[in-house]
């Protein structure tokens, strides 16, 4: 099940790679999601994944991330991912930012989706070693 879980998670970011965040086909109802920022909250479920999505993605301007490395964790993937794209008020270009995401499937529907600014934070909440 578990390369199944990796594709599933791929095709979640080969369409943020393409600038798509509109579809939640991939969440379960119920999902967790966390990412780092100004907002350190635990978001439950679709609608507040949402929102709390929205605002973050809504700072840029031709955001796209890419899942540059996907590593196998069982039920958990760990993507390394790039950000891309440019500040939506200053216009600053980014280039390269890079972070990762623990992703923890169940069913084939994300369960939980936890955002790390470092590989290093990604791989040790997920159990793996760097």
């Amino acid at each position: 099940m578990s390369q199944a879980n990796v594709e599933i998670v791929r095709e979640i970011f080969s369409a943020w790679e393409r600038g798509d965040f509109s579809s939640t086909d991939w969440a379960d109802p119920e999902i967790e999601f966390t990412i780092p920022g100004p907002d350190p909250n635990v978001h439950r479920g679709i609608e507040s994944m949402g929102r709390a999505w929205a605002e973050w993605l809504g700072v840029f301007d031709e955001l796209s991330i890419s899942g540059e490395a996907f590593h196998d964790a069982g039920d958990k993937v760990v993507v390394e991912q790039l950000f891309r794209g440019k500040g939506k008020s200053s216009g600053i270009p980014i280039d390269e930012i890079r972070g990762a995401t623990v992703v923890t499937l169940r069913d084939g529907k994300v369960i939980r989706f936890e955002g790390h600014t470092t590989v290093e934070a990604a791989l040790d909440s997920a159990g793996l070693e760097d």
